[in-house]
């Protein structure tokens, strides 16, 4: 798991499903990074948990953001600014 950078305590917490050989994985990585958006990545390969979390999103394909309630599939930058306000 990693989080980088600060945000506004009232935002909702962002995290990113990633899984091993996921091509899009690491543009949305580093969109968030560049975008200095803080948040945890949560890699279901091997960690059960991890796993268990991301199928009670109800969504089963990586990367896989949540912003609260939002959810977003796959690298789209133009949805990724508009969930995150940026």
């Amino acid at each position: 798991m990693a989080g980088v950078f600060t945000s506004d305590s009232s935002d909702p917490p962002v995290i990113l499903y990633t899984q091993t050989g996921c091509a899009d994985t690491p543009k949305v990585r580093a969109w968030l990074v560049e975008h200095e958006v803080e948040f945890t990545e949560c890699n279901v390969t091997g960690d059960p948990e991890a796993a268990r979390a991301l199928y009670e999103t109800g969504i089963f394909a990586t990367p896989l953001l949540v912003v609260g309630e939002r959810k977003l599939v796959g690298f789209r930058p133009e949805e990724l600014a508009t969930v995150l306000g940026r």
